[in-house]
């Protein structure tokens, strides 16, 4: 849509910080009030705005989009989020481990290993490890460790949250990130661990490969409004 204002600023609320657009505050889509919890979030969502140009284009506003789903989407969808969370934990991405080729097994031990170690010292959560294709069954115990703690999480943080784990594919690759164990970077270099592996052997895709930009991209504006807050 065409720019329809001159300068968006950031106002003090009741509750936080809204972003206005020549006096007038943002709405979310679904026409909810648009308080963000920090002044730094709003600055950064108001940011987006100013660097509109001529035309506003959404996808250009990663901050704002995932400051709209955590107040449209996430705060009035938790309980299925949660369990589609607690779902992930279930099938880790990190406690799948290939037995061949030797030198993939190895990398994945030695890359995924430690976060696994990192979630049982942090969040006292033991994930069980196989290897090939065939499911193993987590230990409800341990699962629900992980629904209690996000259960205690806020709408906004959830919903970068939930991000991370989807783009990533592990909830313990998720939770590092959370708790400030990973960058973006690494984060990344685990959940790619295998396609990058193909690659090396095979070459780049350039289809896979676009894929693979967008949802970096993806993961580093997660990562970034988890700062924000």
């Amino acid at each position: 849509m065409k720019r329809f204002y001159k300068e968006a600023i950031v106002t003090a609320a009741d509750q936080g910080f809204v972003v206005s657009l020549d006096g007038r505050e943002v709405k979310t889509p679904e026409k909810r009030d648009n308080v963000s919890p920090t002044k730094a979030l709003a600055e950064a969502i108001c940011q987006e705005w100013n660097d509109q140009d001529d035309k506003v284009v959404p996808d250009s506003m990663p901050v704002a989009k995932l400051q709209n789903t955590a107040i449209d989407r996430v705060e009035t969808r938790r309980d299925d989020l949660i369990a589609e969370l607690v779902k992930y934990a279930g099938t880790d991405m990190l406690c799948y481990r290939a037995e061949f080729p030797v030198d993939l097994a190895q990398m994945q031990t030695v890359q995924w290993q430690p976060l696994l170690d990192w979630v049982l010292e942090n969040h006292g959560m033991m994930l069980k490890v196989t290897t090939g294709i065939l499911h193993v069954g987590q230990d409800a115990g341990e699962i629900a460790k992980l629904e209690k703690f996000l259960r205690a999480m806020g709408s906004f943080h959830l919903a970068a949250f939930y991000n991370i784990t989807t783009i990533c594919g592990s909830v313990s690759v998720a939770l590092n990130v959370l708790g400030g164990n990973l960058t973006t970077d690494q984060a990344w270099a685990a959940a790619q661990l295998d396609e990058n592996y193909q690659i090396e052997q095979w070459g780049v895709d350039d289809e896979a490969k676009i894929r693979q930009d967008n949802m970096k991209a993806e993961l580093d504006a997660a990562a970034f409004f988890l700062e924000l807050l």
